[in-house]
């Protein structure tokens, strides 16, 4: 099956052609979006974190559609493809079962900077902890108490809890 797709160059072709187009749109989305993010930073002052978020989700999209439309090209993923798709199914229901903690963090995370409850440099209690905001992420919050220790919380436990914003930026 491989010697006829090397032999097929026009279907070799159009497949180098659409990985590289996808290559470069993303490449060029990706700039512009990083350029975009710095200027509208600068001129509202706000927390980039949101816009680093929505540029890599945006990149890792291009990649998807790009290179799957490049894989639609060969026959052999038509072949295999129904067979592919029920082993991605049951490889995502296992990875969905393995890292749910994880997912739940990131959901978490997703909700806090969604909704914004608390930002970067913010003072905060939770649970009886407090401490200045140094970071939030997808998977955690790090903040930092007034003996200069870290403190990691997982964001799970920040989105089911009660938060206390103590010193809110304006």
């Amino acid at each position: 099956m491989i010697q006829k797709i090397l032999q097929d160059t026009e279907t070799l072709v159009h497949f180098a052609i659409i990985c590289g187009l996808t290559l470069l749109f993303s490449y060029f989305a990706n700039l512009y979006l990083k350029r975009l993010i710095l200027k509208k930073s600068n001129i509202i002052d706000s927390d980039p974190t949101n816009y680093v978020f929505f540029k890599h989700f945006a990149t890792a999209i291009i990649y998807l559609f790009g290179f799957g439309w490049a894989l639609l090209t060969l026959p052999i993923a038509k072949t295999y493809g129904h067979s592919l798709l029920a082993g991605a199914g049951v490889t995502t229901l296992i990875a969905g079962f393995a890292s749910q903690q994880a997912l739940s963090n990131i959901v978490g995370g997703i909700f806090i900077l969604i909704f914004k409850p608390f930002r970067v440099n913010d003072y905060i209690e939770f649970q009886g902890k407090s401490g200045r905001v140094l970071e939030v992420n997808l998977h955690d919050t790090i903040i930092l108490d007034d003996t200069q220790n870290r403190i990691i919380i997982p964001n799970t436990l920040l989105s089911n809890g009660i938060i206390t914003n103590i010193k809110k930026q304006p």
